[in-house]
């Protein structure tokens, strides 16, 4: 954060947004069970029913129909994170005037930027978790030098080993005619996958609650407000309307 402090902004609770995300990330969770079951009832069925088409077909229809549902639940717990988080970004920013690694605009382009999506929404959650933590001196240079939590830490790695596992399980049935052996193989993948993902979703729901716990436990008072030893100060603010 860099110029003038930004008089135009107040802080906000974000439990409701948080309880969104919260909500939304455990119907993906379930749809990701739902989605291994179908990988392996895919295998099954072509493992019994070698020659039977039909019923081949169908349980393909059953996958790819659980697929796309899962697909939007996934994308709609996304927006509503992601909204959640650049929420509490918001907060975090006025918490303490440390700089963060990145601009608030990297709260949406770090998930899908290539290669650094395996990277930079960790650093975006450590900057936001360590300017929100109440132990933060409110004039604080930079975030950088405050080591991530074991929480944020377990939440992505979990969440990134999931992300992989999926994306080669549905690279195995996209090249060509399905075997026996690719099916196989997808279905274990998303069986895995369904575990890791499960972790990371419980493990970003106590995330969720963290984060929100501690912006209500710091005091809700701007930096630029505050003394050097962090207290309030008379300056004539007012917090503007919301």
């Amino acid at each position: 954060m860099t110029g003038q402090p930004p008089m135009d902004r107040w802080f906000s609770s974000e439990e409701a947004m948080g309880l969104a995300a919260s909500v939304l990330i455990g119907v993906v969770t379930v749809l990701g069970w739902a989605t291994a079951w179908s990988d392996w009832y895919s295998y099954r069925t072509l493992e019994r029913y070698p020659d039977d088409d039909d019923k081949f077909a169908q349980a393909d229809l059953i996958s790819g129909s659980l697929g796309i549902v899962a697909a939007l639940a996934l994308f709609a717990a996304a927006a509503v994170f992601i909204i959640w988080l650049w929420r509490v970004r918001w907060n975090a920013e006025m918490f303490c005037r440390g700089e963060h690694r990145y601009t608030r605009g990297w709260v949406l382009g770090s998930w899908i930027c290539p290669v650094v999506n395996l990277w930079y929404p960790k650093q975006v959650v450590d900057d936001i978790v360590a300017a929100s933590d109440p132990r933060t001196p409110t004039g604080i240079a930079t975030l950088r030098g405050i080591p991530g939590t074991r929480l944020v830490w377990a939440w992505w790695i979990t969440w990134v080993v999931g992300l992989v596992l999926d994306n080669l399980a549905q690279r195995s049935v996209l090249d060509g005619a399905p075997q026996l052996s690719e099916l196989r193989t997808n279905a274990v993948m998303s069986g895995i996958s369904a575990v890791s993902t499960t972790a990371a979703a419980v493990l970003a729901v106590m995330l969720v609650q963290r984060v929100n716990e501690l912006q209500l436990r710091r005091p809700w008072t701007p930096w630029w407000a505050q003394d050097q030893a962090g207290y309030p100060v008379d300056r004539g603010y007012q917090p503007p309307a919301r």
